[in-house]
């Protein structure tokens, strides 16, 4: 007796069924005509990357990538851990060849080697749009536009595009009277806020930092700011009224608001928000991110910022960079939580039924005219022969429109067309077949 292999998934990999798999690609393709509407051109790049390009040649690299063995090979390679890395590996290599501005957006797959756990998996598939070469708010105001339209695009309503600066996150250590070093440790901390409670993140940040109760009573009033984005700016002001770096940020901030408002972006949309930090230390100006404010627990779902330093591990060149990130797994988590996905079972509009060998010329031919004439067509390959199976695949598949061609209907040059959603039948002349069923389907 055959052993098989039992067909198991790697553990924090995922299989995407039909339904799903169309769904997610409905998602990509609703996202990149966002894009492609604000002017993002594409970019490919391999998955696979030198390992030093994705490590930065830093021994004490912490995220966990996937190292590739290839025999006969010296060269060490690795599967790129997200889509970043690679563009500013592109941007050097290329920088006399592409144009500035630069518009890109990139959709691939990255892997991380993390642990797995529910809703977070080692290959994921990711979207990033970024302008290489604007160094102003116009283009910060942008990519915040440009999240508001993706979001509203997909569907959802109720969300918020939080907006801060980096610089005036760089400000805090002297506003709050600590140690420069801990400024890293103190904005993952209270990149936390997102998700967790003010004394959640105030005990982690006496544990881990050991600030005194003065700092700590400092950050707190300064993440509590609250109101319009005029009112805050001014109170944020006041607060860094001695930090030049602080003041820039605050300025940057200002120019952004009026740049978004300008964009159309709705007020309830969007909000200053100085309690994010986007702890990622590559940032050096304004940052965002967007949350579903009906599923906070989600985290971010598009998030980013500015980056002027890109490119510094690859080139002296200084060439700005300002874009944003899209999780597709976790934005694809909420789209089902909330119905707003189509309802996917098959990609084709209409489904020609077939029972006997006299009827399958008559069917192919029918099918390729309705084929070439853009209305997707499948014909019915299953093993059922009666009409009755043949329907009953037809509902389970969602086919909208089924044709209906028998003995009969050969006879009489006609095809019965059954408009499954109307539950209506009509027996209709084989020439008048195609502007029947359009429509049908575009009424």
């Amino acid at each position: 007796m055959k052993n098989y292999i039992e067909p198991n998934l790697a553990s924090g990999f995922r299989d995407y069924l039909p339904s799903d798999a169309a769904a997610r690609e409905w998602m990509v393709e609703t996202i990149k005509t966002v894009f492609k509407r604000f002017g993002f051109a594409p970019l490919e790049t391999p998955g696979v990357e030198r390992e030093e390009i994705l490590t930065g040649g830093d021994p004490n690299f912490k995220k966990q990538i996937f190292k590739l063995n290839l025999s006969g090979q010296d060269e060490k390679t690795a599967l790129r851990f997200d889509l970043t890395v690679p563009l500013a590996r592109v941007i050097a290599a290329y920088q006399n060849e592409l144009p500035k501005p630069w518009k890109r957006y990139q959709v691939g797959s990255a892997w991380r080697g993390e642990r797995a756990q529910a809703g977070r998996f080692r290959e994921f598939l990711q979207i990033d749009a970024d302008i290489v070469g604007a160094p102003g708010t116009m283009a910060d105001a942008e990519i915040v536009s440009l999240i508001y339209e993706t979001l509203s695009a997909l569907g959802f309503k109720k969300f918020v595009i939080k907006v801060n600066n980096r610089k005036i996150l760089n400000a805090l250590f002297g506003y709050a009277d600590f140690p420069k070093g801990k400024t890293e440790t103190v904005l993952r901390i209270l990149d936390k806020l997102d998700k967790n409670k003010w004394k959640d993140v105030e005990s982690e940040l006496v544990k881990e930092t050991r600030l005194d109760k003065n700092a700590v009573g400092s950050l707190k009033k300064f993440v509590e700011l609250k109101g319009d984005s005029k009112k805050i700016l001014k109170e944020a002001s006041a607060l860094f009224e001695d930090s030049k770096t602080a003041e820039e940020g605050i300025s940057e901030l200002g120019e952004l608001a009026n740049n978004v408002k300008a964009l159309g972006v709705p007020d309830k949309n969007w909000m200053v928000d100085l309690s994010v930090a986007r702890g990622l230390g590559y940032y050096t100006g304004p940052v965002f991110e967007a949350v579903l404010t009906d599923y906070p627990e989600l985290g971010s779902v598009f998030a980013g910022g500015r980056y002027d330093d890109l490119i510094s591990r690859f080139s002296s060149a200084s060439i700005p960079v300002t874009g944003a990130s899209l999780g597709v797994d976790r934005l694809f988590v909420a789209l089902k939580k909330f119905g707003l996905l189509p309802d996917f079972k098959s990609p084709a509009q209409v489904l020609l039924l077939n029972f006997d060998r006299e009827s399958e010329e008559v069917c192919e031919k029918l099918a390729s005219d309705l084929r070439r004439d853009g209305v997707s067509t499948e014909i019915y390959l299953g093993q059922e022969k009666n009409l009755k199976g043949q329907l009953s695949y037809a509902v389970k598949q969602s086919y909208p429109v089924v044709l209906i061609i028998g003995e009969e209907e050969r006879k009489k040059r006609i095809v019965q067309i059954k408009n499954m959603r109307e539950r209506v039948q009509e027996a209709v002349p084989r020439e008048d077949v195609l502007s029947y069923i359009k429509g049908l389907l575009n009424p």
